[in-house]
């Protein structure tokens, strides 16, 4: 159902795109969001139809609990490229797809006795927890955005919409503890990440898209 959501805005993008004649306008900006801290280039090509791109940054790490277990997660660069369709000057409908720059990593380091996969570590024994979330390189995205991005003068703009990830696939290593090397830790290891993955599916199948922009018209 997604995906047809997609190719019907794109599809009704690129029939706009014969009414564009020399109507074309240019439009950069700068978000700050769920994408991450970035900025935008949009290109005008009709009335009521622009082709968009962009990129995101994550300078931070946030944290998260998978299966009880307190992880900091390092998040990938983000590049969206898409076209918004407009119901009128400033309401729009979008579509396009996501890219990410690599898959996001996590790790783990406590200071307490952790259940890994039914199996009880120490923190000598576990050592630092690290771990691989494998997910699409790119996902499509739809949204409801405000604001025209190629319209004279400075402006705000908001995206509002969702990303659909897929079902994400975990790894999980731990180095540097007594029993970190043993097979028995790693069949843990294992037996923990079905429980993460279990976990993510609520979290991370769906990536929301907020952001929030200044926007500059070139005309």
């Amino acid at each position: 159902m997604t995906k047809k959501c997609v190719l019907v805005l794109m599809t009704a993008g690129c029939l706009a795109i014969p009414v564009a004649g020399a109507a074309q306008s240019l439009g950069i900006g700068g978000r700050v969001g769920t994408l991450g801290l970035g900025g935008e280039a949009a290109l005008s090509v009709g009335e009521r139809l622009v082709v968009r791109g962009g990129i995101g940054l994550i300078p931070f790490e946030p944290s998260a609990t998978f299966d009880d277990l307190d992880v900091t997660l390092t998040l990938p660069t983000w590049y969206n490229v898409g076209v918004d369709v407009y119901l009128n000057g400033a309401i729009r409908l979008g579509a396009g797809v996501l890219f990410k720059s690599q898959d996001p990593e996590l790790v783990g380091t406590f200071n307490t006795s952790q259940d890994i996969g039914g199996t009880t570590f120490t923190p000598q024994q576990l050592g630092t927890l690290t771990g691989v979330i494998d997910s699409s390189d790119r996902a499509p995205y739809v949204l409801l955005g405000f604001g025209k991005h190629t319209a004279p003068g400075v402006g705000l703009f908001l995206d509002l919409g969702v990303a659909f990830m897929g079902d994400p696939k975990v790894s999980l290593d731990a180095s540097g503890g007594t029993l970190s090397d043993d097979p028995a830790t790693q069949s843990a290891l294992d037996r923990e990440a079905e429980n993460f993955e279990r976990d993510m599916r609520t979290y991370l199948r769906f990536w929301p898209i907020l952001s929030l922009g200044l926007r500059i018209g070139l005309g």
